[in-house]
């Protein structure tokens, strides 16, 4: 059975596409006899069911850079499709840009997607088929249906290029992923390259429902990478499609994965360059027809001058003579009224500016506060609920048990602080594959969060300004984990907690023993559903057994799918 499907035809009079110059001169090879044979079959086979055609997808051919561009995208390694998406920092939204040719008015359209090959979900001859995934299928690819699902816009964080977006968006060149979504490959020249599941995104409760997420996961493009653009202030994001059923150590080798970032970058500078190209295009028309009329118009003066030359001259008897100073003159007072005038249209623009700038802020401030388009995220089943039940009233069952003994055992003079292991619970059972539920950042967010809090409590603050510390050790903390990568919210309430200079040193142990004991038993009650993973992955434990198996050297990824029962 093949892994990868062959690639759909295109149109090679407006492509130029080598695959189906290759199709083309592979069917004229064929000997008459071979194609009378394959006709002949299909004739026979007419009774039986024929699937839909399917929608014919191609490369732009109305500006050949970007089209050129993307033909070299065809070289990457077993990649569905290909998506470009641009920020507007007017709406603050990203917007997809449309890679295919096909006429709107018409009824055509590709949903955003510039299709490299069909998913095997979507080949009724392959193993992997199924109905609900050439449904889903349609639904992105055919916009002359119904349920026809666009790709437009969307907000960050929100469905799968929300979430890309909203992950890499703060580097141009190799964003930083989650790394609770698969490891991370660092590749020569600083570059990093993250593949998502989007089945377990769309499984995610902690991601906002979105239709075409979903239609995604069903469809069959379940991998998805998204590398991010900076060209000249154009932001955007290039997003491919892998084909799940091929081979990660191919998909993920570093020549191949090079390519696909260089590849990402050249397809942003070449979208970035369509609007000057046109807008060059148009002043250098423009600015053709001003040069003839400004000579049109020195031709004219200076013909007018000659006459009045000879008109003096024939009057006077004699040349320019005493007037050429009044001319001087007049000239002079005539450039300063031209400077003022300049100044005063100058300052009246710069102050236009400024005002539809402030306006623009306005505006796109009081569309945030309306909010975005997102959905309601999916409730939790009883089963999941019951679940989270059991897990909650265990641990907190020994973590009570816990704190009794230590109150017993120091006379009440410590205590387990129990308020932020509540909102750590929350997260282990109920966003079991959010980034911020996992040990790692449990562990390393609240030993930063304490001992940044705890060395806060020793500044002297009068009794009068002591309340401060409660503000200024979330206010250092909070953004310190996430420029860490590290973000945990309960270690935000502890900050808050040991700031205030009523506990130490010790009571920071025992909390750690407490925030330890959730864990080992997040580990062993959320590992025994289904449909749950906890954790996605033990960090610490991997990069030592990288660090002593080298497994890492070829900067390859490995994507952990979660399987369903």
């Amino acid at each position: 059975m093949s892994n990868v499907t062959p690639p759909i035809p295109v149109d090679t009079e407006r492509t130029g596409s080598t695959n189906s110059l290759k199709e083309s001169a592979t069917t004229n090879a064929l000997p008459k006899k071979k194609e009378d044979s394959t006709s002949e079959v299909e004739s026979e086979e007419s009774t039986t069911y024929v699937p839909p055609p399917r929608p014919a997808f191609r490369t732009s051919s109305n500006d050949d850079i970007l089209a050129k561009t993307l033909g070299m995208t065809d070289l990457i390694f077993a990649i569905y499709a290909v998506e470009l998406w641009r920020y507007d920092e007017g709406t603050g939204k990203i917007f997809n840009v449309n890679l295919s040719s096909d006429d709107e008015e018409n009824g055509g359209g590709s949903g955003g997607l510039l299709l490299k090959r069909n998913p095997q979900e979507t080949d009724i001859d392959n193993d992997y088929y199924t109905k609900e995934a050439e449904e889903a299928f349609y639904q992105l690819t055919d916009a002359s249906k119904s349920n026809f699902i666009p790709a437009g816009s969307a907000d960050p964080g929100v469905g799968l290029a929300g979430a890309l977006w909203a992950e890499s968006s703060g580097s141009a060149l190799g964003g930083v992923h989650y790394r609770a979504w698969g490891e991370m490959s660092q590749l020569q020249g600083n570059i990093s390259l993250s593949w998502r599941d989007v089945c377990e995104l769309a499984e995610d409760p902690d991601q906002p429902f979105d239709a075409r997420l979903q239609a995604l996961a069903t469809a069959g493009f379940k991998l998805a990478t998204g590398i991010p653009f900076d060209v000249n202030g154009y932001r955007g994001m290039v997003i491919y499609y892998g084909n799940p059923h091929a081979e990660l150590s191919k998909l993920n080798n570093p020549i191949n994965a090079r390519f696909m970032n260089n590849a990402a970058q050249l397809i942003g500078a070449a979208a970035a360059i369509q609007t000057p190209l046109k807008q060059i295009k148009d002043w250098r028309r423009e600015e053709a027809f001003n040069n003839w009329h400004r000579m049109k118009i020195k031709l004219l003066t200076i013909v007018r001058m000659l006459g009045c030359v000879r008109y003096s001259e024939s009057r006077k008897g004699g040349g320019m003579g005493g007037d050429r100073a009044k001319l001087q003159r007049k000239s002079s007072i005539a450039m300063l009224r031209e400077a003022s005038a300049k100044f005063k249209e100058n300052a009246k623009e710069t102050i236009e500016v400024a005002k539809e700038g402030a306006k623009n802020k306005a505006t796109r401030w009081a569309k945030k506060v309306r909010g975005g388009s997102a959905g309601i995220p999916p409730s939790f089943t009883w089963r999941q609920c019951a679940w989270t039940f059991t897990g909650v009233i265990l641990t907190h069952t020994l973590l009570s048990w816990f704190n009794l003994w230590i109150k017993q055992e120091s006379g009440g003079d410590l205590a387990l602080i129990l308020a932020p292991l509540g909102a750590l619970t929350t997260l282990q059972y109920n966003l079991t594959a959010a980034p911020a539920s996992q040990p790692r950042n449990a562990i390393f967010g609240q030993v930063f969060a304490i001992i940044v809090a705890i060395l806060i409590s020793y500044i002297p603050f009068t009794p009068e300004n002591a309340w401060f510390r409660g503000a200024l050790a979330p206010a250092i903390v909070i953004p310190g984990m996430a420029k860490l990568g590290i973000i945990h919210p309960p270690a935000g309430a502890a900050a808050i907690i040991f700031s205030s200079g009523k506990v130490g040193w010790v009571d920071f142990g025992i909390f750690l023993v407490g925030v330890c004991m959730t864990i080992v038993t997040a580990v062993v009650i959320n590992n025994a559903s289904d449909r749950r993973q906890y954790p996605t992955s033990w960090y610490l434990v991997n990069k030592v057994k990288k660090s002593i198996v080298g497994e890492n050297q070829l900067g390859q990824v490995t994507v952990i799918r979660k399987e369903k029962p």
